[in-house]
């Protein structure tokens, strides 16, 4: 009792003391440096783990290893032809995850969702005053019993051949997980977050994040690529895995209007405030949305609806506070899709899959951001040239269907050759195209 009551009088201080201008300076400085520590303190540790171990971390090494980890506990486990598959998947966010990454998994699989204790998507967060907690055995102990009994239900109606989902030990347990594994069902994760320490830390004995999961996990698909060598310090194969985008959804229609010069979606935290008042004071308006912000948030639909309408979407690819720390976000492969104009941080993943100054643009100060994007809505021709380049990068690779089916074809989940992903595909197109003019009737 003392010990909640002890909590709470910490969080209402923590919060009121966020809302003083100079506390709040200072709370995002040390929050900055405090993960910047934390990731060089990560690296080294599992740097000289994997020495130790005399590990060397190669992809092929980790899908042999899946393999290997299924076999072994599931004989007879083979892979089935696209569209037999039965997935059930652990979502987050609905808002998120159907902004095309679950309209492709059901192209591929019969799909199975998870529901939270309220008979909603998605795994439960939430304390009993409303607020998402990093660690509470309570929720967790509701998203166990929900998870278990509905894979019991599905399994009544044939089998599960996978379980996936974007989960961390903070709301689902290992000996949940154990019990899945234990019905013959591979576990594959997806971690979108690996370049947070707070995911790698641990709570009242309980280790956090995709990692506390990672002795009960057959593969996690991991955003972050340097993070792939963590996991397999872990025992945990892992594999480097960008995300996508869905051109039934953001694809726009011939002679789209760009309306909106320069557009932002994203919640209003970390360093995003700054550069939004940085372009403003150099007369450059950005349109947001997202939490904080005037707009408000926007559903999946809204969200994809403003990308076909703006002609430069802007992106903040940091971490927390920080402003030289990187991860991938859907909208690195939303924006581009849009056949919008993308500019974001210069982040060595995304420089990977995008060429600067042809497919997207880059920037590391705000000044050098406000500088192409007065270049660029000043030339449209060029403007046009770059949307159009990165719009053809990723609707011929960087779409969810082709990144799910490859995945599954080279983990052996399902069966076929790269080849048949151009059927799947026009198929899926067709079917999106027929959506969308029932939309459009329906509007």
């Amino acid at each position: 009792m003392l010990k909640s009551i002890f909590r709470e009088s910490l969080y209402r201080a923590k919060d009121w003391l966020r809302r003083v201008p100079p506390i709040s300076f200072a709370n995002r400085l040390y929050k900055a440096n405090q993960l910047r520590a934390g990731l060089r303190s990560l690296a080294s540790g599992y740097a000289k783990l994997a020495h130790e171990k005399a590990l060397n971390y190669k992809k092929s090494e980790a899908i042999a290893n899946f393999k290997r980890g299924v076999l072994a506990r599931c004989p007879t486990f083979h892979p089935k032809k696209a569209g037999e598959l039965r997935v059930f998947w652990v979502g987050s966010n609905r808002d998120q995850d159907e902004s095309g990454f679950l309209q492709a998994l059901r192209r591929l699989a019969t799909v199975i969702e998870f529901q939270n204790w309220k008979g909603s998507y998605g795994q439960w967060y939430w304390d009993q005053k409303g607020r998402v907690r990093v660690y509470d055995s309570a929720i967790v102990a509701l998203n166990d019993k929900c998870l278990l009994s509905q894979i019991e239900a599905a399994l009544q109606d044939g089998p599960v051949d996978l379980l996936m989902g974007q989960m961390w030990a903070n709301y689902l347990s290992k000996e949940a997980l154990a019990r899945v594994r234990s019905y013959g069902i591979p576990v594959i994760n997806i971690s979108m977050d690996d370049r947070l320490p707070d995911n790698w830390g641990t709570q009242d004995g309980t280790r956090l994040g995709a990692v506390g999961l990672a002795s009960v996990t057959d593969l996690v698909l991991t955003t972050s690529s340097e993070t792939c060598a963590w996991y397999g310090v872990e025992d945990c194969p892992a594999i480097f895995w960008p995300l996508a985008s869905d051109p039934g959804v953001f694809t726009p229609r011939h002679n789209n209007v760009r309306d909106i010069d320069v557009l932002f979606i994203g919640n209003k935290y970390g360093i995003r405030e700054r550069i939004v008042q940085d372009l403003k004071r150099r007369q450059i308006h950005v349109e947001c949305y997202g939490a904080g912000w005037p707009n408000g948030p926007s559903t999946a639909e809204q969200s994809a609806a403003l990308f076909k309408r703006a002609k430069i979407i802007l992106g903040v690819g940091t971490v927390g506070y920080c402003d030289d720390v990187y991860t991938l976000k859907l909208r690195d492969f939303d924006a581009p899709m849009s056949g919008a104009l993308y500019l974001t941080h210069r982040a060595p993943d995304l420089a990977l899959l995008y060429q600067e100054g042809t497919e997207i643009e880059c920037y590391a100060t705000s000044e050098e951001a406000a500088r192409k994007i007065h270049h660029y809505l000043g030339h449209p021709k060029e403007l046009s040239a770059v949307a159009a380049a990165g719009h053809a990068k990723a609707i011929t690779r960087d779409y969810w269907l082709c990144r799910l089916y490859s995945t599954f074809l080279e983990l052996g989940l399902i069966e076929g050759s790269e080849s048949n992903i151009l059927s799947i595909d026009q198929s899926n197109r067709f079917q999106n195209q027929q959506e969308n003019n029932e939309t459009c009737r329906n509007q």
